[in-house]
């Protein structure tokens, strides 16, 4: 056999936070492709807007035919819960960082508790659209945005659940500190995403009012 140089990667680490660890990679293009699944969503309610005299559409079934606005009550909410709910999230990700269990828990903890808040907030605002999800294009395409955003939060606050639920019963490991980072990265993902759809679902429709 002919001599070959031969790099020793045995004592590498198995995991590592960010750019260093493959799950980071994963985490980050399976978001690109869920970016790119709302912005057709998105781009699927300004077209549908334009087939529109006035969006909402009137509710023709009352005497005299009403625009009716989404009430700003329970997204306002949400939005507000979500957005504070970023600063748990980061005292979690930076315990996980630094291998500070105790805080690390303290963080997921509080994050589980506002994702089932955002959750039943969620189920208030669809019937603050006013139409159901059949009515008509706006309440499909609507409820179809309100929808996917809730599927994400199920799934985000599951997780979170899962890994607050090992921190108590199994050891704090490396694999599992680059999960608390993956997952917060998830987190603050999710609630982007939250600020451009509550921006199109409940202003863009006040906007053309005033036009």
């Amino acid at each position: 056999m002919s001599n070959r140089n031969v790099i020793d990667v045995s004592q590498l680490p198995h995991h590592e936070f960010d750019t260093f660890d493959p799950v980071w990679w994963g985490n980050n293009g399976l978001l690109a492709i869920e970016t790119s699944m709302f912005a057709i969503l998105i781009a699927t309610y300004f077209y549908l807007r334009q087939n529109f005299a006035l969006w909402p559409p009137p509710i023709a079934e009352l005497t005299a035919p009403l625009r009716p606005l989404p009430e700003l009550g329970y997204g306002t909410a949400n939005t507000i819960l979500l957005l504070l709910s970023c600063i748990p999230m980061i005292i979690a990700d930076r315990a996980a960082r630094r291998g500070d269990k105790d805080a690390a828990k303290i963080g997921l903890t509080i994050c589980v508790v506002c994702g089932i808040v955002a959750m039943v907030l969620r189920g208030f605002e669809f019937s603050a659209v006013y139409f159901r999800w059949d009515s008509n294009a706006y309440g499909s395409v609507v409820w179809f945005l309100l929808g996917m955003h809730a599927l994400h939060l199920l799934v985000l606050t599951s997780e979170t659940v899962l890994l607050s639920v090992w921190l108590r019963v199994r050891e704090f490991d490396m694999k599992h500190r680059v999960d608390i980072v993956t997952v917060a990265i998830y987190w603050y993902w999710v609630v982007a995403m939250w600020l451009i759809i509550y921006a199109i679902i409940y202003f863009t429709p006040r906007l053309d009012l005033r036009t």
